[in-house]
Formats: structure tokens, C-alpha cells, sequence
């Protein structure tokens, strides 16, 4: 897609791969809807970027769980900015904790921001795209979303969710010339997961992960939307796990195991979500 005039929503885009993503689009001639429950950091990002152009930035308070607040907020976007060419569906909350000792009512928030949220916002545009017989749509997924890891089982199931949503709409709109495009990013260098209550045993998990510097992330989108693939990836270890775990799902079996073997010891608590809806 050609970005020149396009104006483009970017859910969870007070913090993390959102806000990322709105600095790196701030350098096209873009009318950026930035949306998150966050008025103070959405309207520091917005002034950010406004004062520096081309881009043209409006922050939007709302709650992407919340089906009547994401319709609002998107006649708000088209009334002030025009017709949503690009929807990110980025917003995202995590949560930590094993099968068996969830925190039920945290697991169903989980539920509402990453799969339901984005729901929302793709009902909400949809129609006008379909009618415009253009559009885009990003939904921001997860390497995990492909292949579960243990102690984020519910966050995994949620990006499964996405993506399984994913697949089903790209071929239910093809007809009408709007595109879908899911895409898997890593661990990501940003506040996302510092928010999650988890414990020692998870932290000291994340910590052996390595982390992509979110600004490559933030440019990895950007290629995504100029270059509508089906599947994005940010590096080449992403795509490799994918890979690894789609071709020898036995071997990565093992290997996981072994790799969090320290998660056993977390003797049944579950964890809290974060709060921060800021991408995976």
C-alpha cells in the first residue's frame, strides 16, 4: 500500500510496538488515529508527532474491550480524519500463570483485549472498506501465537484466536480488495512484559530470551503495510521458530521443556494481567 494520504488506526498506541509504529509512520504523509486508554500519553505522543510532520496525529481515548467505545472511536477517526485506510490491530494484554491455577477473571480480560478487542475494531471499519472496495488490516499476533509456550497458555490461546480470525476474514473479503495481514512479531524490547505480576521463575524465563529493539519492530510493520504479505515476521529467528515448530514439533516439544524447567517451581499461584494494551 502506498502510504501517502492514508489514514491509518493504530490500537494500543500509547506505549510499546504502538507508539513505535506511530513515530515510524510520523515520517509519511499520514493522518494517524491514535488510540489506547491513556489520554496523557496519547496526547503527549500526538503533540510529538504533530509538532514535527508531515504526519497528522489524533489521540482517541477508549477501551478496544468495550464494542461501543471502539465504534465511537472509530466515527470519531473517520468524521476527523476520512475513511480508515489501515486498521493495526495492536492492542494487547499479557498474563503469566499454569493451567489449573488461572485467575479466571484475568484469563477472560486476556480474551476481551486480544481476540474480542480486535473483533471490534474490525467490525467497526469493515463496512466502509468493503463499500470503498479498499482497506487494510493488521492484526498484530505474536511468534507465540503460533506455537504455545508453557506458563502463558491463556495468552497463547488468544493469539491462536487472532489468527484462526485472521485466516477466516482474509478470504471472506477478498472479494471486495481488503487485505489481511497478520503479523508475528518476538519478544519485544519494551515495558509489555516488565507490567506482568509473574513472579522470579517467568522473569528470570524472559530473561533468556532474546529481545528484538522495538523500533525494528515498528519498522517491520511499516514494511508490512507497504507490502501486504500474508504472514509478516520482524527477524529471522522468529521465522525459524515458527518453522522449527511447525517441522518437528516433537523436537521442539523437548527442547521447550527443558528450556523452562525452572517455570515448574512455580507452585500453582497464577498471575495477574497487565494491564498495559500496548502489543504483544
Amino acid at each position: 500500500m502506498d502510504l501517502c494520504d492514508r489514514t491509518i488506526l493504530i490500537t494500543g498506541a500509547s506505549r510499546g510496538i504502538g507508539a513505535a509504529l506511530a513515530r515510524a509512520l510520523a515520517a509519511y504523509p499520514v493522518r494517524l488515529a491514535l488510540l489506547a486508554r491513556s489520554e496523557e500519553a496519547l496526547r503527549a505522543l500526538a503533540a510529538e508527532l504533530n509538532a514535527h510532520g508531515p504526519a497528522r496525529a489524533l489521540p482517541v481515548v477508549a477501551d478496544v474491550a468495550q464494542p461501543e467505545a471502539v465504534r465511537a472511536a472509530v466515527a470519531t477517526v473517520e468524521a476527523t480524519l476520512g475513511p480508515v485506510d489501515v486498521l493495526v490491530n495492536n492492542a494487547g494484554v499479557g498474563m503469566a500463570g499454569p493451567v489449573g491455577s488461572l485467575d479466571h477473571a484475568a484469563a477472560q480480560r486476556v480474551f476481551a483485549v486480544n481476540y474480542w478487542g480486535a473483533l471490534y475494531g474490525i467490525e467497526a471499519v469493515l463496512p466502509g472498506m468493503r463499500q470503498r472496495r479498499d482497506g487494510l488490516i493488521v492484526n498484530v499476533s505474536s511468534i507465540i501465537g503460533r506455537r504455545a509456550m508453557p506458563n502463558v497458555g491463556v495468552y497463547c490461546a488468544s493469539k491462536f484466536a487472532l489468527n484462526a480470525l485472521s485466516e477466516a476474514l482474509r478470504l471472506e473479503v477478498r472479494a471486495d480488495n481488503v487485505r489481511v495481514v497478520t503479523f508475528y512479531p518476538g519478544v519485544t524490547d519494551t515495558d509489555f512484559g516488565r507490567h506482568e505480576l509473574t513472579g522470579t521463575a517467568a522473569r528470570y524465563n524472559r530473561n533468556r530470551v532474546p529481545k528484538t529493539p522495538v523500533t525494528r519492530t515498528a519498522q517491520a510493520l511499516v514494511r508490512a503495510i507497504q507490502r501486504e504479505p500474508r504472514d509478516a515476521y520482524v527477524t529471522l529467528f522468529d521465522r525459524a521458530f515458527v518453522w522449527g515448530a511447525t517441522l518437528a514439533p516433537g523436537l521442539m516439544d523437548r527442547l521447550l521443556a527443558r528450556f523452562y524447567r525452572p517455570l515448574q517451581r512455580f507452585e500453582g499461584r497464577s498471575c495477574p494481567c497487565t494491564e498495559d494494551l500496548s502489543g504483544t
